[in-house]
């Protein structure tokens, strides 16, 4: 019977005392077979410290997508990118739907709620989305965004709205598997930052392609600045993209993935982003989305009608398969001043 590595015992205890990896013991541990004895171990481990992260209680993270409209940007893994020639209208959500999806996700008792759009999205109607939810939802519930790159004017302009923060990642393969040049994701987040906005994050869209050395440097540039919520995201291969041979990461293999990037950050940040599934909540997933509207992995109009997108019950089910209990009220990872 195939027995533990030595090494991986060894790193995973010095993980377990929380004061995180070095990039090389985070690259060799990206490395191990999601079939082996090292892999539930390691998997073991991130689940003890998520749970002693956030005594337990895990969040649901609420998104909205506000358009879907034909992207220049061209990630070949998205199904708005013009490349991949799947979208070819303009679908926008009005305010009415806005506020319909608030009430929606207040009422189901998301604990945080974001709202996406595409680069192409005016960035004057996002402030306009932006007062409309915070109409709904009040100043209790943190309100992020997901949009394109932005200048420090127009970060400060979203904070004076209501934005406590966003998302925003460095995509694997930046520059390659996209037409936006890393320098450009970068500034995005020093301006965030210099906006006093927080940011959330993930190592995002990983594949079978990429190499484990990949996953370390992506993994080291996200620790290196500061996060509420953080992780490992598998790719959602959208069938007809530009990356549909590439194929997609199983639960398991994903699963160790968002393991290995827990014990490598030790205790913070306490939320460890990951996709709604058992797996993922008893692998030190300890946040997860719903999703409405529009959605760069799905290629119908509203992801929850007959899409990919996950409700908040289904999170909220997934959680306690894997023994979580779920957050009331508002995220204690986005805690407002």
């Amino acid at each position: 019977m195939q027995q533990l590595t030595q090494r991986v015992v060894d790193l995973v205890d010095k993980a377990l005392e929380g004061n995180g990896l070095e990039f090389e013991e985070m690259e060799y541990l990206y490395g191990v077979d999601p079939l082996s004895r090292d892999s539930y171990l390691i998997r073991w481990a991130a689940h003890q410290m998520s749970l002693a992260a956030t005594d337990g209680k895990a969040e649901i993270h609420a998104q909205i997508g506000l358009n879907g409209s034909p992207c220049a940007k061209n990630c070949k893994f998205c199904s708005f990118a013009v490349c991949n020639g799947l979208v070819n209208k303009k679908v926008e959500l009005s305010e009415d739907d806005v506020k319909y999806y608030c009430d929606e996700y207040v009422e189901a008792g998301a604990n945080l709620i974001l709202m996406l759009s595409t680069a192409s999205y005016r960035f004057e109607k996002l402030l306009r989305m932006v007062e409309v939810a915070r109409g709904v939802i009040g100043y209790d519930i943190p309100l992020l965004i997901n949009t394109g790159d932005m200048t420090l004017e127009q970060a400060l302009q979203l904070k004076a709205a209501g934005i406590v923060g966003a998302y925003h990642a460095v995509r694997m393969r930046e520059g390659i598997d996209t037409s936006i040049p890393l320098e450009t994701r970068l500034a995005t987040i020093e301006n965030l930052q210099k906006a006093g906005l927080s940011i959330s994050t993930c190592v995002e869209p990983v594949g079978p392609e990429h190499t484990p050395h990949e996953l370390a440097e992506a993994s080291w540039r996200c620790m290196s600045y500061p996060s509420n919520s953080a992780g490992v995201g598998r790719r959602i291969t959208v069938p007809g993209t530009q990356v549909d041979g590439r194929g997609q990461l199983s639960d398991l293999q994903a699963s160790l993935l968002l393991a290995v990037y827990g014990l490598t950050t030790g205790f913070k940040p306490a939320l460890n982003c990951s996709v709604s599934s058992p797996l993922s909540a008893a692998s030190g997933g300890n946040l997860c989305w719903a999703e409405v509207g529009t959605n760069p992995r799905d290629t119908v109009d509203l992801t929850e009608k007959g899409g990919r997108g996950a409700s908040i019950q289904r999170c909220r089910s997934d959680y306690e398969k894997a023994g979580w209990e779920v957050l009331e009220g508002p995220s204690q990872g986005w805690v407002l001043d």
